[in-house]
């Protein structure tokens, strides 16, 4: 590591490389992250453009509401798929290490 620092700062081509990849990989981060508050902004004006549509009254209470509900129910979800994962690999391992010792130790009901 400090060897790949001092080729860094020894050498400027590598330091100008560097320093144009890392902009790259900001700016493609910022990219990501300005497409993710265009969409959600999209959704939340369709969603009360909807519920003016619908006649329901929208105020920011209800939209505090809403949020907090679906921010509930992600969290559900991913603690469950987060557990359902779990115990696939769990199996998974497990199934792996069964076979792995039944091919070195085949007939282990007699030992």
């Amino acid at each position: 590591m400090e060897q790949s620092i001092e080729m860094l700062t020894s050498n400027p081509v590598y330091m100008a490389v560097a320093v144009v990849l890392a902009l790259i990989i900001l700016l493609g981060v910022i990219k990501k992250l300005i497409k993710l508050v265009l969409v959600a902004s999209a959704i939340l004006v369709l969603w009360v453009a909807y519920m003016v549509w619908a006649g329901e009254e929208v105020s920011v209470e209800t939209i505090k509401e809403e949020l907090q509900s679906g921010v509930e129910a992600v969290k559900e979800k991913a603690s469950k798929a987060r557990e359902d994962i779990k115990e696939s690999v769990e199996k998974s391992i497990e199934e792996k290490t069964e076979n792995q010792l039944n091919k070195i130790l085949p007939n282990k009901n007699n030992l």
